[in-house]
């Protein structure tokens, strides 16, 4: 199948599906499709009505849309979320719009100027497991795999903090103590890791730009150290913020988007 990018009927490339050698081989007389879109992260697999079953999946903040050219004028999708994550519903003329099986009604479907019925739905999938979004961050204390070799976590955090020269007027030292453990094999670096801190108005600041005075707090996670397999170190990470922003910091590692490699938060309070 011909994949297109958002959710616009594109006749054309949908012609070019059912003029398929596929297509004729499920010799049918009906002419349309379903324009698939997916939000989130999980898996929608075309059922009843499709010659093709194949999953289409989706491990991003979401993905673009895919023709999946139909053979009868009812069909059957369904979804299925991933671990963390759950299905929240279908937009679209997909019914019924809260479970994650749903049929398509393409008979419904006004016929576009090719005489192709052609639905755009799109299944929604929401993160529910702690650490996917900063509205439900990893608690303090708590360790949590950051990938498929690293596990964080955030011993404590400190406000205010007292440090030479002084932090100037409207601003303050804020930092975290972490621990890092390596399960992968042969060794790694602390500073192999992308991590930044990011105020509730969208304000990040990250541990090279928005440095603390040195030394800083003792001891500090030493960046260049190798990490064996099995070992842990740990250390603080300090940053110099705007004193406002102190009550709504979170830490993140990766992106700051549901993007694919995802990003973890952390609670910083």
């Amino acid at each position: 199948m011909r994949s297109l990018a958002g959710f616009v009927v594109v006749g054309a490339a949908l012609a070019l599906v059912a003029a398929s050698a596929g297509a004729r081989a499920e010799a049918s007389s009906f002419k349309g499709g379903v324009n698939l879109g997916i939000k989130g992260w999980g898996t929608v697999t075309p059922g009843r009505g499709f010659p093709v079953h194949r999953s289409v999946p989706c491990t991003n903040a979401s993905c673009g849309g895919e023709a999946l050219f139909a053979r009868a004028r009812s069909v059957v999708l369904t979804a299925k979320p991933y671990q963390g994550w759950r299905f929240a519903r279908w937009h679209g003329p997909c019914k019924p719009t809260t479970k994650p099986k749903c049929t398509v009604s393409l008979r419904r479907v006004h016929a576009n100027t090719y005489g192709e019925r052609v639905a755009n739905v799109q299944a929604i999938f929401s993160p529910v497991a702690p650490g996917l979004t900063r509205a439900n961050p990893i608690p303090l204390g708590t360790a949590k795999s950051i990938g498929p070799w690293m596990t964080v976590r955030v011993d404590s955090a400190t406000t205010n903090v007292q440090l030479s020269p002084p932090a100037l007027a409207g601003d303050e030292y804020f930092d975290a103590n972490l621990t890092l453990t390596f399960s992968g094999q042969g060794s790694t670096t602390a500073g192999a890791l992308d991590y930044n801190v990011v105020a509730s108005d969208k304000t990040s600041y990250n541990p090279s730009g928005n440095a603390c005075p040195e030394p800083g707090p003792q001891p500090p996670l030493d960046l260049s150290a190798p990490i064996n397999s099995g070992q842990s170190t740990s250390g603080y990470v300090c940053w110099t913020i705007v004193a406002n922003d102190e009550s709504s910091l979170e830490l993140y590692f990766g992106s700051g988007t549901l993007d694919y490699p995802g990003t973890t938060w952390f609670a910083l309070h």
